[in-house]
């Protein structure tokens, strides 16, 4: 079962975002927009907390439950290497057999599969965040296209 979260946002060690990615269905909406890159910054708080460590999902002690709040589970994960934090969102509209840890590990997965290809292409002369940002956004499109019916707002 593909599981297409509502945002995925990537943060680099100075909690600077390189990308807040809202599907493409839903970033036409001003409001929802604006509602997960809240819930993006609100996350950042939760990695600095000492709980952090604490609270991991049973099966995959790398990501870390965050918070569920305005019908979004939020979800983290720090790639200590390079201190990139990645940050993802489900509706919380998911069935609730379709929301679990190895669904959950394939979408942290994905994103990091993304994430290498898109930083470390070789043809690609302009290393910028910029230019990076753009280039996940078309790959996390691709990757996650938007399948869940129900309006997560």
């Amino acid at each position: 079962m593909i599981i297409s979260p509502c945002f995925i946002s990537l943060v680099d060690e100075e909690d600077k975002p390189l990308l807040v990615y809202v599907p493409s269905a839903l970033e036409k909406d001003v409001n929802t927009v604006l509602k997960y890159n809240v819930l993006c910054n609100m996350a950042l708080d939760y990695f600095e907390n000492q709980l952090f460590k604490w609270s991991s999902l049973d099966t995959k002690p790398d990501i870390k439950f965050l918070f569920d709040l305005e019908g979004i589970a939020a979800y983290g994960l720090v790639i200590q290497q390079v201190g990139l934090k990645v940050i993802v969102g489900f509706s919380n509209e998911i069935k609730p057999n379709g929301l679990n840890d190895d669904n959950i590990d394939d979408v942290f997965t994905k994103i990091k599969k993304v994430y290498l290809r898109a930083k470390l292409n070789p043809f690609v002369t302009d290393t910028s965040n910029a230019n990076l940002a753009v280039r996940l956004k078309e790959k996390f499109g691709e990757e996650f296209p938007w399948t869940n019916t129900v309006n997560p707002v």
